[in-house]
């Protein structure tokens, strides 16, 4: 539902108004919500409270207030109208968060409670609270370009291809002039998005970037690592590199308990090879059977091994339903002692289990 439809009924007004909403605008019964959830993102202990404006509607057919408002954190307070709206009229509860407190990324439930609805409407606030270093200068110690980072390679975590998925990065600005992302960004994939918070951000300040990643347009699975560079104005225009790392998983849809029977299913042999007592002169070589044991085909998206030492073949990447393969892998312990673990990671269609992986264990002499 577009912000627009409830600001068009609250304007003017803080917590409610007079203005009528077109019930063809807003599905539903009872009090309906503009937004459940609410995402503040990087939250700046320097900057004080942030806050999240929660619009509703009154759908029911008789006059509404809200009772109660409950948080499950001393650090948000709400504020909201007492005033009772009549059917149609729109209501605001506004959040205060403050972070003050544990550094992190934070969920926090709101149940307001009405007169139509006595068990609460559920809201929920997210973000990532960033509190202020002891000592910037120690702490943001990786610097480029007179910006200091946490870390020299930034990890975004699991990503999965149903919705790109945002890093709060935070940084120093230890130069003493302000700067800002250039609005062209020629050398930004499409895949990534940058946005810096503030957009601009002075001289011996700090702020936060922004990137957004979205595995879906990468089409690529698995771990990835690369470097981006951002265009940054100054008083010259200078490049920022960027290091960010991820694993990129493919997304399904819940199978429904009648339709397990239905889909693709991969079915490795042995999840773990015990290669034993071997020589670091000598390669060896070993064969783990692959079969479809689902009703539908089935598709090797990727199939990658976590070292150069650690080869494999495949007759093919598409099994139909019922059938069977061998996947011969080869191993070079080379320059290797001790105990050793290996990894083949197999990324498949099987929504129930689209990423297994194989151990390959050994004891080199």
């Amino acid at each position: 539902m577009k912000r627009t439809i409830f600001l068009l009924g609250v304007c003017g007004f803080l917590f409610s108004c007079s203005e009528d909403v077109n019930s063809q605008d807003v599905a539903g019964t009872g009090l309906v919500w503009e937004e459940n959830l609410q995402t503040l993102g990087a939250v700046l202990a320097e900057n004080g409270e942030a806050t999240a404006d929660f619009y509703f509607v009154n759908k029911t057919d008789s006059s509404a207030y809200i009772k109660s408002v409950e948080t499950d954190c001393g650090c948000t307070v709400a504020q909201y109208s007492k005033d009772t709206l009549a059917p149609g009229k729109v209501g605001l509860v506004k959040i205060n968060y403050d972070p003050q407190s544990r550094g992190g990324s934070f969920s926090k439930m709101i149940l307001v409670r009405t007169n139509v609805d006595p068990q609460g409407d559920t809201l929920f606030l997210e973000g990532v609270n960033v509190p202020y270093p002891q000592n910037p200068e120690n702490h943001y110690g990786v610097r480029k370009n007179g910006l200091g980072f946490v870390f020299k390679v930034n990890n975004l975590g699991t990503l999965f291809t149903d919705e790109p998925k945002t890093k709060y990065l935070d940084f120093y600005n230890f130069n003493d002039f302000p700067i800002q992302l250039n609005q062209l960004q020629e050398q930004l994939p499409e895949y990534i998005q940058a946005q810096m918070l503030p957009s601009v951000v002075q001289g011996n300040s700090r702020a936060v970037l922004a990137i957004t990643f979205d595995a879906a347009k990468k089409d690529e699975l698995g771990f990835l690592e690369e470097e981006i560079q951002l265009a940054i104005l100054s008083a010259e225009r200078f490049e920022l590199p960027i290091k960010l790392m991820a694993t990129v998983h493919e997304h399904f849809d819940p199978v429904p308990v009648d339709q397990v029977d239905l889909v693709p299913k991969l079915d490795i042999s042995e999840r773990e090879v015990d290669l034993g007592n071997i020589s670091s002169r000598n390669t060896v070589s070993r064969t783990i059977s692959l079969q479809n044991t689902g009703s539908q085909p089935l598709n090797l998206r990727k199939v990658v091994s976590n070292c150069d030492c650690l080869s494999f073949e495949i007759p093919s990447y598409d099994l139909k339903a019922g059938d069977e393969m061998e996947l011969e892998f080869t191993f070079d312990p080379k320059g290797r002692r001790g105990i050793d673990h290996k990894t083949l990671t197999f990324f498949t269609n099987d929504p129930l289990n689209p990423t297994q992986t194989i151990v390959i264990k050994s004891r080199i002499d």
